[in-house]
């Protein structure tokens, strides 16, 4: 049946058709170590930060072998300050990197750095406004982190959708979010229900992960222009602030 319709095949990195899939999902640094790459295939990492912060030598090497990879950092709501100058750290260190491949012609895509260089709007999955879950237990949810969270369900197969206050999903409605030019950020969902109890809303932790990511973006496109042209068009502005909570004032 689902081969009738448009999908994406994703698989566990330990799966045994590994070589049939089109996304390959690793959550162990031995297993990121471990694997065949097939260039062809997105990989994506899902890392706690401090494997991450330990382990990030492997990401270049993992991109010189593939089109693309994306890094998911599993606890972001638990950064500090002590993290967040860890993560600008590695993600200037992974810049250097990325820099040396588009030099040497190799335009493989990182998430965390290359995603916002090509965006030119916000680029989330919209859980509970544009996307929705079907979980095994036949019931509708925003997103499959709500129901293996055990959170209450949003409808099922036979009543169909019941979303209470759905205007709150959508990006108009989130008063941070849609003054943000952090496009690249995932914006989750879950995440700010988890962290401010409110779906529209983003924690701090959330926001400065993404603007750090956005202003290495920022400084890698610029690097990359030395070498060659490369997107033209795309400007991506210097701030001064790490979370638009801080500036909220201006708008």
């Amino acid at each position: 049946m689902i081969e009738t319709v448009l999908h994406n095949k994703i698989s566990l990195s330990t799966a045994v058709e590994i070589k049939k899939t089109d996304m390959v999902v690793t959550s162990d640094w031995k297993d990121v170590q471990n694997l065949l790459f097939n260039e062809e295939t997105i990989y994506i990492w899902r890392v706690p930060k401090d494997d991450f912060f330990n382990h990030s030598d492997l990401v270049i090497k993992i991109l010189e072998k593939v089109v693309r990879l994306n890094i998911i950092i599993t606890d972001i709501e638990t950064f500090d300050k002590e993290d967040f100058e860890d993560y600008q750290r590695v993600l200037n260190t992974l810049s250097d990197g990325v820099e040396k491949l588009y030099a040497e012609g190799k335009e493989g895509q990182l998430n965390l750095l290359t995603d916002r260089m090509m965006l030119e709007k916000m680029n989330n999955c919209n859980a509970g406004w544009e996307s929705i879950t079907l979980a095994p237990d036949g019931k509708f949810y925003i997103c499959p982190a709500f129901y293996q969270e055990g959170s209450c369900s949003v409808g099922d197969l036979k009543c169909g959708l019941d979303i209470k206050n759905p205007q709150l999903y959508r990006l108009d409605h989130a008063p941070l979010c849609r003054n943000c030019d952090s496009y690249q950020c995932q914006r989750c969902i879950w995440l700010n229900n988890k962290t401010t109890m409110e779906v529209n809303t983003p924690s701090h932790e959330q926001c400065v992960v993404a603007h750090l990511e956005r202003n290495a973006s920022r400084m890698l496109l610029e690097n990359i222009r030395r070498h060659q042209s490369f997107l033209p068009d795309q400007k991506i502005k210097m701030i001064d602030y790490l979370d638009p909570f801080d500036i909220r004032k201006e708008w």
